[in-house]
């Protein structure tokens, strides 16, 4: 079950970097809080293929910095530029 989190986890955090960078490309916070969100499902399919404890503390680092990222990106307002 957890293969099947990371994967929702990089494949939800990759598309929306990606969209960030296509339509909002000054959105850098938000963007990288994506990109970390994505390296963090990633961490998690590692954590999960080889019960390796440093996976899975490197992926809930990973995942916990990205949300704080993209909450900085959002206090700065980055996607103002929408309206």
């Amino acid at each position: 079950m957890t293969i099947f989190a990371g994967l929702l986890l990089t494949a939800f955090g990759a598309g929306g970097a990606w969209l960030l960078g296509a339509h909002v490309p000054s959105a850098k916070f938000l963007r990288a809080g994506y990109v970390m969100m994505a390296a963090g499902g990633l961490g998690f399919i590692a954590w999960s293929l080889t019960h390796a404890l440093v996976a899975g503390i490197l992926a809930v680092v990973l995942l916990a910095a990205g949300g704080l990222t993209g909450i900085a990106g959002a206090l700065r307002k980055e996607l103002r530029a929408l309206r």
